[in-house]
């Protein structure tokens, strides 16, 4: 085993060190690492046995140098720890920061975009019903399986080689989404996109945690976190700047070659490339040099899956398995919501629209001309002669038990729009989307009347009566929650303990139940995502302060994907509709796992 081939290496001088942390700062003197040294720093259970010292040792041009068991875990991070400490903020870190945070708004920004997208693409790609939570679902499977891929690749590559990577990665395939002509080769795209930005929370939080100590670490992940706040805040303003507005102009839009969609998805990569373009000028992580400074290169391929079992070996079992209860609980509400708040604002909406319908019957029009926008009528027991339906749109309109004489329909666009038992005499049906059979329904009667001219249809309805009002205000109010959010993330842990955050979920849960207004859906919403803000922050900071530096990549993206595969049998369930009662009382329970989770994990870390 590697850690039985320790070896004694000679550290580097003073001026060696500079050189390769210069842009930290400069190391002011030497640091010495004696036995009593690392019993303060309060290394690893096992580890301390590998522990060597020596006296310092002159060398010929009168330097002193010192001896560092690169094998020895406890000894690497202290010298880690010190030489961060020595050097302060500088530069550099801020370059790192600014880096991951724009990769980890540009994954944000992507996964918030997809509502916004879905009601044009269901249009132009033909989606049906049961099809369009289907992008939703692998955009999170894709993720998850980037997670724990990227996230083990971390420790052999080093953060910052995967951090580019799987934004190369995400930007090739988010940029061939945006022209892929199909729903199928859309999707396939998508997840591949996915994939890539899997691997920005475990490269990237990483990365900015370990160029950085003490207080300075938390700044670093919190400002990382609020960078994620304000991707999600970009998503709804670049929608309300570049999408149509209503379904009715979305329609009209779509005629056009590159519709507005595509170009909102090519635009929600610009924090991608920046990310990329700026990890240019940015330094790898230090204590990932040290790491891969130890003789374990010919156990590279062991080790890759070592580090897996080793999150589940006695020492960070209990670790490993409430951290990921916590997440993952976690987790599952924010997507469970994501689904359900949106699909009871909906059935709101469509009670409204149902009660504001107008109703014609029992009457008989003559030589009426229509060619403006029809919305959420119902003509029943309704004669028309010699009318005329042209150049229009049709939406929610039903004709119930009518008949057309002499009436002509001519270039329209339905949606939701049918003809239940009516009577055609003399009349036609040109340059439509409405079909016999499926519009015009098997006890329609057409005598002496045509329909011909009419243009291929897609086999599902096109919503007309949709507003993008309702995502956009969704969006807002919780990535507004996240990022008001993030400065609490500065505050001393014990100012911000996870079993109370948890704890406050599931005094919310009630309020699925009793709030019946749409804006105060919102609200839930938002405040569950506030928390789920401090929780998600509490695990990133946990990782990197009680994992070694060779499996805190893999044991971040290990708890993400798990997360995001929790999220989406979580929205998968919403998808489902049940009722709010019931979505209360899941929402609770997820709750009170998440609490129990975070309240093992405070009596593991307190031990």
């Amino acid at each position: 085993m590697a850690e039985e081939q320790a070896s004694l290496v000679r550290a580097r001088s003073d001026s060696e060190n500079s050189s390769k942390l210069g842009s930290f700062g400069s190391i002011t003197h030497t640091m010495t690492y004696t036995d009593e040294r690392l019993t303060e720093a309060g290394g690893e259970p096992g580890n301390n046995a590998n522990t060597a010292t020596s006296p310092p040792d002159e060398g010929a041009d009168g330097e002193s140098g010192e001896l560092l068991d690169y094998n020895d875990s406890s000894v690497l991070e202290q010298f880690h720890q010190d030489a961060l400490s020595q050097a302060g903020c500088g530069l550099s870190q801020v370059r790192v920061v600014a880096a991951v945070g724009l990769a980890v708004a540009g994954g944000s920004l992507e996964l918030a975009a997809i509502p916004f997208i879905l009601p044009s693409a269901e249009m132009e790609l033909c989606i049906l019903p049961h099809e369009k939570n289907w992008l939703v679902l692998i955009s999170l499977v894709g993720a998850s399986l980037g997670s724990v891929g990227w996230g083990a690749l971390a420790e052999r590559l080093g953060r910052r080689r995967t951090l580019l990577s799987c934004l190369a990665v995400n930007a090739v395939f988010a940029a061939i989404a945006a022209f892929m002509p199909t729903y199928g080769t859309f999707m396939m795209a998508r997840f591949c996109s996915a994939m890539g930005s899997g691997g920005i929370v475990p490269a990237g939080y990483v990365y900015a945690g370990e160029l950085a100590a003490g207080g300075g670490r938390r700044a670093a992940l919190a400002a990382a976190l609020a960078a994620a706040a304000g991707g999600a805040l970009l998503a709804p303003a670049l929608a309300a700047a570049t999408l149509p507005l209503t379904g009715a102009t979305t329609l009209i839009e779509n005629k056009e070659h590159f519709s507005a969609w595509h170009r909102y998805l090519l635009l929600c990569t610009l924090p991608i490339l920046a990310s990329l373009i700026s990890l240019i000028w940015t330094p790898e992580s230090p204590r990932y040099l040290l790491e891969v400074g130890r003789e374990v290169d010919a156990m590279m391929v062991y080790q890759f899956w070592q580090a897996f079992f080793q999150l589940f070996s006695s020492a960070y079992r209990t670790t490993t398995l409430s951290l990921g209860g916590v997440l993952l609980f976690t987790v599952a509400i924010q997507f469970y919501l994501s689904s359900f708040i949106p699909l009871t604002v909906l059935k709101m909406s469509n009670a409204q629209f149902e009660a504001s319908k107008t109703i014609i019957q029992n009457t008989t029009l003559v030589e009426e001309h229509y060619n403006t926008t029809m919305e959420n009528v119902e003509f029943t027991n309704v004669t028309f002669v010699e009318c005329a339906f042209r150049d229009m749109l049709m939406s929610h309109v039903t004709f119930r038990n009518c008949s057309f004489d002499h009436v002509a329909f001519a270039n329209i666009k339905s949606s939701y729009t049918v003809f239940m038992g009516s009577t055609f005499v003399n009349s036609t049906i040109i340059d439509t989307d409405m079909e016999v059979g499926r519009e015009l329904d098997a006890w329609c009667v057409l005598r002496g009347s045509s329909v011909r001219g009419v243009r291929g249809g897609c086999a599902r309805h096109a919503d007309l009566a949709w507003r993008l009002a309702a995502p956009l205000a969704e969006q807002r109010a919780a990535a507004r929650a996240a990022l008001l959010a993030a400065p609490l993330a500065l505050l001393p842990r014990a100012a911000r303990p996870a079993v109370v955050i948890c704890g406050a979920s599931v005094l919310l849960a009630p309020a699925l139940y009793l709030v019946q207004e749409e804006h105060l859906l919102y609200v839930v919403e938002a405040a569950y995502r506030g928390l789920a803000t401090l929780v998600f922050f509490a695990v990133v900071t946990a990782v990197v302060h009680k994992y070694p530096a060779n499996l805190r990549c893999t044991a971040l993206g290990l708890l993400v994907s798990a997360s995001y595969m929790g999220g989406a049998v979580s929205r998968a369930v919403a998808d489902a509709a049940p009722p709010a009662a019931a979505s209360a009382t899941f929402c609770a329970v997820l709750a009170l796992a998440a609490t129990g989770a975070a309240f093992a994990a405070r009596t593991r870390s307190q031990k």
